[in-house]
């Protein structure tokens, strides 16, 4: 029992891989690209679409897992979610042709969608301001390190059974989540709230996007995703053709960066209590913008090197460890009537503009690092403009 609010205390092991997995299973598949161009003779731009479905699944579901969150409850959403998810990841396996396979991605992200909104939601129902910070920083680390370490899965997978076996891996962590809600998970919506009606989501949707403090915080989280997640996107290739590096040595070095993610993200749980999620956040976006700046004077001066590359990227992924979870949850705090809703918003926002920077990064990279570099650093900028816009209000309300 939680002492700040009187409700069972969540796993946050379950919470944090049941939210994790909304990214995992959009990173998962990156490693395997290749592979499903070559299965199904298409080209490399029509299989992007394999990426793009699934965060137009992830778009479209997540604001409408928030609000059935809030009208029905976040147990009963999460398993009705995560069924759906086991059966897309089943139909991504056997799938015949491209088509098929894009349609059953666009429905796999929006059964898992719910991991993400519920568990943010489901935190703000146990926890107050203050503690719901630190809880949120494990969640939002395990959210980080599920897409740094999804491509180390995916490579390996892909070597070993090829791209059908990445997808039935996700059906069996799928089927190991939902057994785990089944018999663990409580109820935390309070039967006090009022139930919402449809006309009350939609003007929870204006409130909720003309409030700074929830737009700043979403997008400070969803630039963040996009600066490592352009490079995530054409890593594997970049060195095997400029380091003679293939794709599973790659995955092996790329899974180091949740070690620096991590750390960001744990000493942000530590801090944040002592300091303040506002200090927090101001000390981690300055090194958010010193590691984008770090990233393309590397690749923008003297010959490339795999150390060029790696450390300033390290730099930059501790830092991105250290902001995600205040701004996570700083976008869903601040509206504890709707917190499922603005979850569902924020988390949909996040995810997408985030996963743009991946799809962007595949459209214009051409064997050179430097525009993908460049596209980091406008990530990071980004966060520091989205860090001003929240700071407005904080500052307000301190």
């Amino acid at each position: 029992m939680d002492h700040t609010t009187g409700k069972p205390a969540p796993s946050l092991l379950l919470l944090g891989i049941a939210g994790g997995l909304s990214p995992f299973g959009m990173a998962i598949v990156v490693p395997a690209m290749n592979s499903i161009a070559v299965q199904h003779s298409a080209d490399f731009s029509a299989v992007q679409f394999v990426i793009s479905a699934y965060l137009f699944g992830l778009a479209i579901a997540q604001p409408v897992c928030g609000y059935l969150c809030d009208r029905f409850g976040r147990k009963p959403v999460m398993l009705v979610g995560f069924f759906v998810f086991i059966v897309a990841s089943l139909l991504c396996a056997v799938a015949p042709n491209l088509d098929l396979l894009i349609l059953a991605r666009f429905v796999q992200a929006s059964g898992v969608s719910v991991g993400t909104v519920a568990s943010r939601a489901i935190l703000r129902d146990c926890y107050d301001k203050n503690r719901m910070a630190e809880a949120m920083s494990y969640i939002a680390a395990a959210t980080g390190l599920a897409a740094i370490i999804a491509p180390v899965f995916g490579g390996m997978l892909d070597a070993s059974g090829g791209y059908a076996a990445i997808f039935w891996g996700t059906a069996l962590i799928g089927l190991i989540v939902f057994i785990g809600m089944l018999r663990s998970l409580v109820e935390t919506l309070s039967p006090e709230i009022d139930v919402p009606r449809i006309s009350d989501w939609l003007k929870s949707y204006r409130r909720l996007l003309s409030s700074p403090t929830f737009v700043g915080n979403t997008l400070m989280f969803g630039f963040v995703q996009g600066s490592f997640f352009s490079f995530m996107a054409i890593g594997s290739s970049l060195f095997a053709s400029k380091f003679d590096i293939q794709a599973g040595e790659f995955g092996l070095l790329w899974g180091l960066m949740a070690i620096n993610y991590a750390l960001g993200s744990t000493i942000a749980a530590k801090a944040t209590p002592r300091v303040g999620t506002l200090a927090v956040l101001k000390f981690s976006a300055l090194m958010n913008i010193v590691g984008g700046i770090a990233v393309f004077a590397c690749a923008s001066i003297g010959e490339l090197s795999i150390a060029k590359v790696f450390i300033p990227l390290g730099f930059l992924m501790a830092a991105a460890g250290a902001i995600t979870p205040g701004a996570m949850a700083g976008a869903v705090s601040s509206h504890p009537t709707i917190a499922g809703t603005a979850s569902g918003l924020s988390s949909a926002i996040g995810l997408v503009v985030g996963g743009s920077f991946s799809i962007f990064a595949g459209l214009i990279y051409a064997g050179d690092y430097q525009p993908i570099a460049l596209l980091t650093l406008t990530g990071c900028l980004a966060v520091t403009a989205s860090w001003r816009l929240a700071l407005v209000v904080r500052q307000t309300q301190h």
